[in-house]
């Protein structure tokens, strides 16, 4: 098609091209002379007149020499003009009455009358046929160059039809690829969308059977309040069917009351508030009414629904709160009992101490007084039991004051403050007995803490004695510091004395646990329980790091949250 196209263009170019030239060419010739134009053919209609006249005047008169005159006529058809052919046919007359005159006589008067006119005739028929023939010619011509400039016309539409059509088939072909790459394009976008609606239906269709499967109270409210769906748990809870609440209004069917029976009006409803103001609630003492006109404590959060931006409603999950009710109820009971039991048990311990302690002194008082009267009677062997019995008065004296120290823990009443835990070793360092042999060191930085000050100056003191104590070396060194946690500071008493066996990690913050009762007897086995108790109530933890021969760590921790200010 492309192919036929061009060639019918370019035939088209040319054409119009000779066209215009031939035009051009007629136009030249229009400015020349008849004379320069005709020369030629004047010429030659000269020689042929002249020839048939000289052949006209050598025939008899009889003969009709005249009809050879029409080749005058028939010559001018080569002429433009159509006045040549009437031309010639006059010069043809002309020639045939003067051959008539001027021929030699002979031949009888009609023939020769007869050849002459019939001359005439085929002169003049020939030339009316051809100024007929140049009439058509004319007409013909004239068709000729209308038909030659509508060509030229359409030849030139043809070409810029030919240029609009291909810069069209670009166009299309162009338009063709973008409609492709569109159809490809809503090809995938429809196989998306498809595929995220079949998501989102299965989306739905787990969150409608996880709601409908959870153990709460779902449900959904529209602008005016009312019901728009509940989930099974729901609607058992507060004794209606599913088909019941939708659609209804939900402050009137179940939250119209308040817990002691009066009015709850609608406009201070918190959860008509979340999607009046678009707010979450959460509220947890408030109660719904049943079917059945019973209330039932609930806790429930009122968040506002969107769609897009814009609020359509509200969610509201619910749960019974009944069981929660009675558990804390019986809580306080047991918390009320609990308290009871605590101050009778610390009057209890302080009666018993109180008891326990006075035999105790007169005991250590009677044993010094038969030291001092008797000592010549008693002997060496009196004197040391004498004195072992006043040193296990003094040990049970602590051990009861070991003992109400420990139960008075958690009881006490004494607030957090603010503690410079620096300060407060270095005192009790300063009030301890000195040690020649062992160094002790306070490594800083040491942080200002919010801890009851009695008890953490127990917890120093309890950690840096039992080091002293159970040191097991003739030299050494004790070192106290702190290291910053995340959420906690962390102490360390650390010290380079004999360690403690692995298996034994545990059980010496048990009570009355002493590893070496042998090489300190006057340990009550209290103290790292004491300290135990202390740290963990104040929400801490403790915990020994050593090795054996070579060193112990006691580590402990405070919350930070406390101290940050």
């Amino acid at each position: 098609m492309d192919v036929f196209l061009n060639k019918r263009k370019a035939f088209f170019f040319l054409r119009v091209i000779f066209t215009e030239q031939r035009v051009m060419g007629t136009g030249h010739k229009i400015h020349k002379s008849w004379l320069q134009e005709y020369r030629w053919f004047l010429l030659l209609e000269g020689f042929l007149a002249s020839g048939i006249f000289y052949t006209d005047l050598s025939l008899e008169l009889g003969v009709a020499g005249g009809t050879l005159y029409v080749s005058l006529v028939l010559v001018a058809l080569w002429a433009r003009q159509k006045r040549y052919v009437w031309g010639m046919a006059v010069l043809g007359t002309l020639l045939t009455v003067l051959g008539y005159w001027l021929s030699p006589p002979g031949g009888e008067f009609w023939k020769v009358l007869t050849n002459r006119i019939l001359s005439l005739l085929i002169i003049w028929a020939t030339a009316v046929l051809c100024y007929l023939f140049k009439v058509n010619e004319f007409e013909l011509e004239e068709a000729h160059g209308k038909l030659e400039a509508q060509f030229r016309s359409l030849a030139k539409k043809d070409v810029a039809l030919e240029y609009f059509n291909r810069k069209l088939e670009e166009k299309v072909e162009q338009r063709t690829d973008q409609l492709h790459a569109t159809n490809l394009f809503l090809e995938r976008e429809v196989k998306n969308n498809l595929q995220a609606k079949k998501e989102l239906e299965n989306a739905h269709l787990r969150l409608k059977t996880i709601v409908n499967a959870a153990g709460v109270g779902v449900y959904g409210l529209d602008l005016e309040g009312k019901t728009t769906f509940c989930n099974p748990a729901g609607a058992a809870m507060l004794g209606y069917q599913v088909e019941e609440l939708v659609g209804k209004s939900q402050h009137a069917l179940i939250h119209h009351s308040r817990p002691d029976g009066s009015t709850y009006p609608k406009e201070e409803c918190l959860i008509y508030s979340a999607f009046a103001k678009g707010v979450s609630y959460r509220v947890r003492d408030e109660v719904f009414w049943r079917k059945d006109g019973t209330p039932i404590p609930v806790e429930y959060i009122s968040s506002p629904l969107y769609e897009g931006k814009t609020i359509v409603g509200a969610v509201v999950t619910f749960k019974d709160i009944s069981a929660q009710k009675q558990i804390e109820r019986e809580r306080e009971i047991l918390l009320s009992d609990l308290e009871h039991k605590n101050i009778e048990l610390k009057n209890f311990a302080h009666a018993v101490s109180h008891d326990l302690k006075e035999p105790l002194r007169g005991i250590s008082i009677n044993s010094n007084w038969l030291l001092q009267d008797y000592e010549e009677v008693l002997g060496e062997a009196g004197k040391k039991l004498l004195d072992r019995l006043s040193f296990n008065a003094e040990k049970m004296y602590h051990l009861i004051n070991g003992l109400l120290k420990f139960a008075e823990v958690g009881n006490s009443k004494e607030l957090s403050a603010p503690v410079q835990s620096g300060y407060l070793v270095a005192t009790i360092i300063r009030y301890l007995p000195p040690e020649k042999s062992i160094e002790i060191e306070i490594k800083a930085p040491m942080p200002e803490i919010v801890y009851p000050p009695i008890l953490l100056e127990q917890v120093f003191q309890n950690l840096i004695v039992n080091g002293i104590r159970h040191f097991g070396k003739k030299k050494g060194k004790v070192v106290v510091s702190c290291i910053s946690q995340e959420k906690f500071w962390c102490f360390r008493v650390w010290d380079n004395g004999q360690g403690i066996k692995k298996q034994h990690f545990d059980r010496i913050f048990e009570m009355f646990q002493c590893l070496d009762r042998h090489t300190s007897p006057e340990s009550t086995g209290i103290g790292l329980s004491l300290v135990k108790k202390v740290v963990e109530q104040n929400g801490g933890k403790i915990w020994v790091e050593s090795e054996f021969g070579e060193y112990t760590c006691f580590n402990f921790t405070v919350p930070k949250k406390f101290n940050e200010r």
